[in-house]
């Protein structure tokens, strides 16, 4: 029964959960912008006063031997849903990540643009946010970020099956590694950041990739067009350090 609560609480914490968007409506820009997701719900109270908020702009890492993630995609992707705030794709099993000794699950991974985090005020075209869990209910989310350039075979797999009506969903049924989106290198930058879309919860383990990945001008252009652009502005770091 716990496993049960932990799975329906994380649903609810993320950009494709029906009930939250039924109860509170949010939205990238104007009165129910970033600016304002605060103010919108108690349950978003954490966006507005926060002092762990993501993402962020990652400057001047500081050097530290990290342990090696491991990242096991050995299962395949299930379907892409249109949730109005993102192109997310549901996976099946046989997802995993290795960290700090404990094993996540993968959840999901969705699509924002332009990308949420910066590198040294570098702002990307597109980042990828792979959605993991482990047992106790904790959260780690590994990002991958994109520069404008080569045609991505991955983002145009997730393109061509990308509804287009907000709340539909078509299946997608392509092995994860076929996508070929995930790097083979896993050095990257972490920081204890949250959730980038309300209700901002807390307490998230972030994963930010070294190797960046490539996106035709045409595939970022047919993402937006379907979904607009989904990003949160950089947060504050309020004494947080960010290591690599």
């Amino acid at each position: 029964m716990r496993q049960i609560v932990l799975l329906l609480l994380t649903l609810v914490a993320f950009a494709g959960n029906a009930l939250a968007e039924e109860d509170v409506h949010w939205t990238y820009s104007g009165e129910h912008g970033p600016e304002h997701w605060g103010e919108l719900s108690k349950a978003f109270v954490t966006c507005k006063e926060g002092k762990s908020q993501s993402p962020i702009d990652i400057v001047d890492p500081i050097d530290r031997e990290l342990d090696p993630i491991v990242l096991s995609y050995r299962g395949s992707t299930t379907a892409v849903v249109n949730n109005g705030h993102t192109l997310q794709i549901d996976v099946g099993r046989d997802n995993t990540l290795e960290v700090d000794g404990q094993t996540f699950k993968l959840l999901q991974f969705h699509l924002h643009n332009p990308s949420e985090h910066r590198i040294e005020g570098e702002l990307f075209a597109m980042e990828a946010h792979f959605v993991h869990q482990n047992d106790r209910g904790e959260l780690a989310v590994v990002a991958i970020l994109f520069r404008e350039g080569a045609r991505s075979r991955g983002m145009a797999t997730i393109g061509a099956s990308a509804p287009e009506k907000v709340g539909a969903s078509k299946p997608l049924d392509t092995p994860i590694v076929d996508l070929e989106i995930v790097p083979e290198s896993t050095a990257h930058y972490r920081y204890s950041g949250s959730l980038t879309t309300p209700p901002c919860t807390e307490g998230v383990r972030w994963l930010v990739l070294k190797a960046v990945g490539a996106a035709s001008k045409e595939q970022v252009a047919n993402f937006v067009r379907i979904i607009g652009e989904d990003a949160r502005g950089p947060q504050p770091l309020n004494g947080r350090r960010v290591v690599h």
